[in-house]
């Protein structure tokens, strides 16, 4: 939230504003937070991935922890286990910093940026058509 403080809110006006004026909002705060909640919700939403990283991360740990369950009993295996091991804590941790920045993504931008999917889709198509001729 006290990124959102300092930055302006994302409303329909200030979408199309950043989408206006693209050259100039490629590198601003807002329009990267625009693109990385729009991200968000063209794959379903602050919920919807919430519940795909906590998936991720718990299949990831159940495949390192068996691998250190089939190595342990083995000769030499000592660093492997302990390099799974560590693997495991950045497993976490990069799943936590995920959930963190998930559940920091303010509900009311979440639905201005749904709301505004067309303008922001066809933005993109006339860029598209920009580039290639």
């Amino acid at each position: 939230m006290d990124s959102i403080d300092r930055q302006q809110r994302l409303t329909p006006e200030l979408i199309r504003q950043l989408l206006d004026n693209h050259a100039q909002a490629d590198s601003s705060a807002e329009y990267v937070r625009l693109m990385e909640i729009y991200c968000v919700v063209k794959t379903g939403g602050t919920s919807a991935q919430i519940d795909v990283a906590r998936r991720l991360e718990q299949q990831e740990r159940a495949a390192l922890t068996d691998e250190i369950e089939e190595l342990s009993g083995q000769a030499d295996m000592t660093g492997r286990v302990a390099a799974l091991k560590h693997e495991i804590q950045e497993v976490k941790k990069t799943m936590a910093n995920r959930l963190a920045y998930l559940q920091g993504i303010d509900a009311q931008e979440e639905t201005q940026v749904r709301n505004c999917m067309p303008l922001i889709e066809a933005h993109f198509a006339h860029l598209g058509h920009q580039h290639r001729g």
